[in-house]
């Protein structure tokens, strides 16, 4: 019996999931939801890490010309409006000596910290222009500014937020369907790859959709049946690990039956935080160990895996109600945050 030949639209499916079997490494995936250019690293059929990859993607050498809209001695800051809408925090001792800031003057400044938890981003206006190409002539531009706008941007910005949420070694090649992205990615990534089969998108072939829905919601099961719980206050992220459906082996130890499910719950929840991009302090509630070695067991469990994180975590003890701590560093915002503002 002769086999059916495959349509146009079929072989680049299977072209892609060919691709996807024989990779050992993940993919990053450039394309559009809502709205918003994102970048997706998706391995094993599961997303690892996500970022929004936006028009206003600002690098850590780019210089912008702010507007101060308030100056607040009383705290030692001024409010800065660096780009429409967005206002920044630019500390007072982060000011040239010689420059007297006040209210809507323009002044050229680089960003140290991105915006986050309700906290606006943070600003230096002390700039080594030396360390620039062309610098004598950027310092002479920022002594004639006449509105807030780039004085100089890094056509690695782009690159530059990449390597950070994602590094270089987890995937082979970076796919978009964004010709304009194609273009820019291409000038500092040398496997980029443009998708062109607009009858079956990249979001769909590679199940981004779904796979954000669950990024983004509270609760997370576990294949043994129980599942997390993701709270955030103002302070700090909470994760409660609930037993839920999960029923031990009737020939089971119950520590041990328990132990199982916090070590998968630990997995589980070092995935989440990069995931997610929580940052901060993060108290976690795991189901209780009574053996102090489980408890030991545990923690190093989470300093395990969060060495495959591309941010630093700090695992810290277990409190005297079992509690155990750990931090995460700040840097961009939480993955709620870019998808959602």
């Amino acid at each position: 019996m002769s086999r059916k030949a495959l349509q146009p639209q079929e072989k680049n499916i299977a072209r892609e999931l060919e691709s996807m079997r024989l990779s050992s490494k993940g993919k990053l995936i450039v394309t559009d939801h809502e709205g918003k250019t994102c970048a997706f690293l998706s391995a094993e059929g599961r997303l690892k890490a996500v970022t929004v990859l936006d028009e206003d993607t600002i690098g850590p050498d780019d210089i912008i010309i702010a507007r101060i809209k308030d100056v607040k001695k009383d705290i030692g800051a001024c409010f800065i409006e660096y780009l429409e809408g967005r206002e920044g925090y630019l500390p007072l001792d982060r000011i040239p000596d010689s420059a007297k800031p006040k209210q809507g003057d323009l002044i050229p400044v680089r960003m140290t910290a991105g915006a986050q938890k309700g906290k606006r981003a943070r600003f230096t206006a002390k700039i080594d222009y030396s360390k620039y190409e062309n610098g004598d002539e950027l310092l002479t531009k920022s002594s004639h500014l006449s509105r807030f706008n780039f004085l100089y941007r890094s056509d690695k910005a782009l690159a530059c937020r990449i390597r950070k949420v994602f590094g270089t070694s987890e995937y082979d090649e970076i796919i978009t369907d964004d010709e304009n992205m194609h273009g820019k990615l291409s000038d500092s990534f040398s496997n980029v790859r443009l998708y062109d089969d607009p009858s079956f998108p990249l979001s769909k072939l590679y199940s981004l959709e779904s796979g954000l829905s669950q990024a983004l919601s509270r609760q997370v099961w576990l294949d043994c049946g129980a599942y997390l719980v993701f709270d955030h206050t103002e302070a700090m992220t909470v994760i409660d690990v609930n037993s839920g459906k999960y029923i031990p082996p009737k020939s089971a130890d119950k520590e041990q039956a328990v132990f199982k499910v916090n070590e998968e719950a630990a997995i589980e929840i070092c995935r989440q935080l990069r995931l997610r991009n929580i940052s901060g302090i993060i108290v976690i509630d795991f189901i209780n160990l009574d053996d102090k070695k489980d408890q030991e067991s545990l923690l190093m469990i989470l300093e395990q895996e969060s060495k495959n994180d591309t941010e630093t975590i700090t695992v810290h003890d277990i409190t005297a109600l079992g509690l155990i701590e750990i931090t995460r560093k700040k840097d961009l915002p939480s993955l709620y945050e870019q998808i959602k503002k």
